[in-house]
């Protein structure tokens, strides 16, 4: 933490914590954390983006200041038969990228999801609320290594992830990057159902667990399961890095 407070006030001419919080559109109490507990990856995405350091040197101390290197998530590997329906060719409905008003972000297609049990391919169709689409910033495209191609915008559905996405929140997932990583956040078609949830690992099976409390975690072999994709953003921060 001492990197990143000495970063920002070198390139933003940040001071305080309260400052911090602010830049990086995170609460007190997260940054809190960091102290305590060390920065988590995407704290470490989200701090290379907006405040220009490199998130490697930020973590170790290696190389520049404001080299930007990207930090992936580590995978976890499965030992065993994955119980995800995995898809048998390319996604259909494809949205056309278009360039944002904003030189230094891209415009992603909202879209909502048309899904089938058992069928990891699927369909879309226009979220037309608005003008259809979503900005994403060019630095949080690069620093994450993101094709915009194979980004999709979807609105949340449900209150099983509140406090940290409430009903009609955009979220950006990735539909290229479908392998599981506990801990992660995706897009999930579970019964021919589309939800955002918590991918979690444990005792060898996985889960699908929500942040709200009052929704208990579903095994994933309890229904048909396939991966959409990724949540890597929700418009201000970046949502990779194993929460």
């Amino acid at each position: 933490m001492e990197r990143l407070y000495h970063a920002a006030k070198e390139l933003k001419g940040i001071k305080t914590q309260a400052e911090l919080a602010r830049a990086l559109n995170q609460s007190s109490q997260t940054v809190k954390n960091w102290e305590s507990r060390g920065m988590s990856k995407a704290g470490l995405v989200k701090a290379q983006a907006d405040i220009g350091c490199s998130a490697t040197w930020l973590e170790t101390g290696e190389g520049e200041m404001t080299m930007v290197r990207s930090t992936p998530a580590a995978a976890v590997s499965i030992a065993y038969e994955s119980p995800f329906v995995e898809a048998s060719g390319n996604v259909a409905g494809a949205q056309q990228v278009r360039a944002g008003d904003d030189a230094e972000a891209v415009s992603i297609p909202r879209v909502k999801l048309r899904l089938r049990a058992g069928v990891a391919n699927f369909d879309t169709e226009p979220d037309m609320n608005g003008d259809g689409h979503e900005q994403i910033p060019t630095a949080v495209l690069s620093s994450l290594q993101l094709n915009p191609k194979n980004l999709l915008a979807l609105r949340v559905r449900g209150t099983s992830m509140e406090p940290m996405m409430f009903e009609d929140d955009v979220v950006i997932i990735d539909t290229s990057d479908t392998k599981p990583i506990s801990r992660e956040l995706y897009a999930i078609n579970f019964d021919g159902e589309a939800c955002i949830k918590q991918l979690l690992l444990r005792g060898g099976q996985w889960y699908l667990y929500s942040i709200n409390p009052d929704h208990e975690p579903v095994n994933v072999r309890s229904g048909q399961c396939s991966i959409v994709g990724r949540v890597v953003y929700q418009p201000g921060r970046v949502v990779t890095g194993r929460l």
